[in-house]
């Protein structure tokens, strides 16, 4: 009789194994993030709330404040408090370079996303890594730490210019045990020109309607132009690394 007729091979089993495995504090905690992230999505998508979501009514609200003192200390707040919900902190971004200008627009979202990121990969790392490492074979663990000593810095710096949601971001690294210095680092290197970049790229959109329009359309495709080769000046490098060792 085959020692496998009840449908359960050793992978299965394995897994099986781990769940079971699992620490109830894992589960409460993991749960609790799953929790806290549905709150948060279906109260500002569900509740008028969703209504100040958007660039319109932010721009609004910060002009409003803007000859306020803790104005900057408004956006700082907004940005800890959407960003580890998984929406989406390109009003925001849009909101700095409007009401604050290219330069303090720039240093406020720059501060804002790095507080951001921050708070969403500690969040994620307290309360899901610790399931993730019960359930993910060692072996898969080990495989995934080594790929990421070697290759996780510039893979993070890369995605930084990329549209991918800034939680999911956030939220991958710190599950998939990227090292919370590494993880800052690589965070504020991608984020400084990207940051600039898409500041101005805000700033310029709203002033548009009253600056020459050749300029604004000049300057706009200078930095597409710019975020395209800040997101593969990295992998073009490494092609031509391996181009010039098979030669040699």
């Amino acid at each position: 009789m085959s020692p496998h007729t009840d449908g359960q091979g050793p992978d299965s089993r394995s897994i099986t194994r781990r769940l079971q495995s699992v620490p109830r504090g894992a589960l409460i905690k993991f749960a609790l993030l799953i929790a806290l992230l549905a709150m948060a999505f279906a109260l500002f998508r569900w509740t008028p709330l969703s209504e100040f979501l958007t660039k319109e009514r932010i721009v609004a609200l910060m002009m409003d404040l803007r000859s306020a003192w803790w104005a900057p200390v408004a956006l700082l707040t907004l940005y800890l408090v959407l960003s580890p919900t998984g929406l989406p902190v390109s009003p925001l971004i849009f909101a700095g370079g409007v009401v604050f200008g290219v330069q303090l627009g720039w240093l406020y979202n720059l501060l804002g996303t790095m507080i951001g990121a921050t708070a969403s990969f500690l969040l994620a790392r307290a309360l899901g890594y610790e399931l993730v490492s019960h359930v993910v074979p060692d072996a898969l663990l080990q495989r995934a730490e080594k790929i990421l000593e070697k290759h996780g810095f510039w893979t993070i710096v890369r995605v930084r210019f990329l549209p991918i949601p800034f939680a999911v971001i956030n939220y991958g690294a710190a599950l998939a045990g990227v090292r919370f210095p590494q993880f800052l680092v690589a965070t504020a290197i991608g984020l400084v020109p990207s940051m600039l970049i898409y500041t101005y790229f805000g700033h310029a959109l709203f002033n548009a309607a009253t600056a020459d329009r050749q300029t604004v359309i000049r300057n706009l495709a200078g930095v597409l132009i710019l975020v395209m080769l800040l997101t593969f000046l990295v992998p073009l490098r490494k092609m031509w690394k391996k181009r010039r060792y098979r030669k040699n």
